[in-house]
């Protein structure tokens, strides 16, 4: 029986000009698919052809690269793959010691603050020129116990991007933002494509970080208890994360009339977890990511031809990396 409460109550914006939107899915650390895929995506169709993006979860960190990416500079989503192939890795970001030292198992300081905000800084400042695309990061409010779409901007690009990874277990589980707590929108709909659909658009290009053929039971009672103590989200995350996550790949499969979706997907499930940090694991799924989306998306490329499967990719590597592989 489909939940009572509806999952997305604030609509998107009304699908205007080509009516083309772009949406990435989460998936923790699953998202390094994206982020190769992204980058694939970039070399035929850039953000600025795209009338809407929206992203969830973890898809939101590689989408804000790839949102504020101009047609004619890659230099943004380079900086993206770097830090999917060596900032990730290992206990940098993710540690059962973190909260030994007052920090959550999975250090969104390190990962928004340091590598987004200072390292890799995203250009924040694109997400206000006119030729930039609308972009939204999908939230879910604690208050209203509902997935709310909320439009970045340089003010708030921080912590929607705190908001939208607080994972539930690895992180606090949710994020201050305009005085109210936000948390993962995936609680309540990982994949929201019949919110797109409903707001009229029509040619859908969709990033996922799991195979479409997948289906998710619901998360068990014991494990959305743990994930929010004492709150309602806990309940709420047991009765609808799976029913989203599973109408979203059966509008997939089966587009409604006039909807037409290009998508990128892993063929089976990827060596890394949803925590994974593995190097090996994490770099196999940029290169995946990558190759798919090329696949993929040639199709957008003018005058294209359908070309032969690239067997390896160098994309996002550093230089040192690139000169030991041309003599290995």
């Amino acid at each position: 029986m489909v939940p009572s409460i509806k999952m997305s109550q604030i609509e998107l914006p009304r699908a205007k000009g080509k009516k083309r939107a772009l949406l990435v899915e989460g998936g923790g650390m699953k998202g390094a698919f994206s982020g190769g895929a992204l980058h694939a995506l970039h070399t035929f169709r850039s953000s600025e052809q795209y009338d809407l993006i929206l992203a969830v979860s973890s898809g939101a960190c590689s989408a804000a690269y790839y949102a504020t990416t101009a047609t004619n500079d890659s230099e943004q989503l380079e900086k993206n793959i770097r830090i999917w192939r060596e900032d990730l890795t290992g206990w940098k970001m993710i540690s059962p010691l973190n909260p030994l030292i007052g920090r959550s198992f999975l250090d969104q300081g390190y990962l928004i603050d340091y590598l987004f905000g200072h390292k890799y800084p995203i250009n924040r400042q694109w997400l206000e020129n006119k030729r930039s695309t609308p972009f939204y990061i999908a939230v879910t409010s604690m208050e209203r116990h509902r997935v709310e779409f909320v439009r970045a901007t340089p003010d708030n690009l921080t912590d929607l991007l705190k908001a939208a990874t607080s994972l539930p277990v690895a992180t606090w589980g949710q994020h201050p933002m305009n005085g109210e707590q936000y948390s993962d929108a995936a609680i309540m709909n990982p994949l929201p494509v019949e919110d797109l659909i409903n707001a009229g658009y029509k040619d859908i290009t969709v990033v996922l970080n799991s195979p479409l053929k997948n289906l998710s039971p619901p998360v068990p009672r014991w494990l959305a208890a743990l994930a929010f103590p004492g709150h309602v989200m806990g309940e709420l995350m047991h009765k609808n994360h799976h029913v989203g996550y599973n109408r979203g790949r059966e509008l997939l499969s089966n587009p409604p009339a006039g909807v037409k979706f290009h998508i990128a997907a892993p063929e089976v499930g990827l060596a890394v977890g949803l925590t994974g940090t593995s190097p090996k694991d994490l770099n196999a799924a940029v290169d995946q990511g990558y190759l798919i989306g090329l696949e993929e998306f040639q199709v957008f490329k003018k005058n294209h031809r359908p070309t032969r499967k690239r067997r390896s990719v160098r994309a996002g590597r550093s230089q040192s990396r690139n000169r030991t592989a041309a003599h290995s």
